[in-house]
């Protein structure tokens, strides 16, 4: 199962960087390929996504949840979509000038075309989650 991690540090107080992962619109502004979000209720959301592999453009439609939390410190959400199912995890820790941010993110890939999707999502998940942290950053930051 491919899966991609990165620890980043934010210029913000743990509760600021909380506040924004927290909120399923914000985040999800900050996912590479995220077109829209559909907040559902407190805990799920519809995230479209459109995914360019090689020459080719796929839109994606994944139903997130956010499974645990520990407020400013802990989340964990899952996604499944048509091909895939998503898990991911964000921690937070009071760092010396802000937060220090671990996301990780794991997909697993269903169907028949299961090992290329992997193979190919294993190639792009650590551009996938630096894309993701360069985002929080410019959006707690400025």
């Amino acid at each position: 199962m491919p899966e991609g991690t990165i620890s980043f540090e934010v210029e913000a107080p743990v509760e600021r960087v909380w506040a924004f992962l927290s909120d399923m619109r914000k985040v999800g502004s900050c996912v590479p390929g995220v077109q829209s979000v559909e907040i559902l209720d407190d805990k799920r959301a519809r995230w479209n996504l459109q995914v360019k592999i090689g020459p080719l453009t796929q839109d994606i439609q994944v139903m997130t949840e956010t499974t645990d939390q520990i407020p400013l410190n802990h989340g964990r959400f899952r996604g499944a979509a048509d091909n895939m199912e998503i898990t991911g995890t964000i921690d937070l820790a009071p760092a010396e000038n802000g937060t220090k941010v671990t996301y990780t993110m794991a997909v697993q890939s269903k169907g028949p075309l299961a090992r290329i999707m992997d193979n190919f999502l294993r190639s792009r998940l650590k551009g996938q989650t630096e894309e993701f942290a360069a985002n929080v950053r410019k959006a707690l930051e400025g």
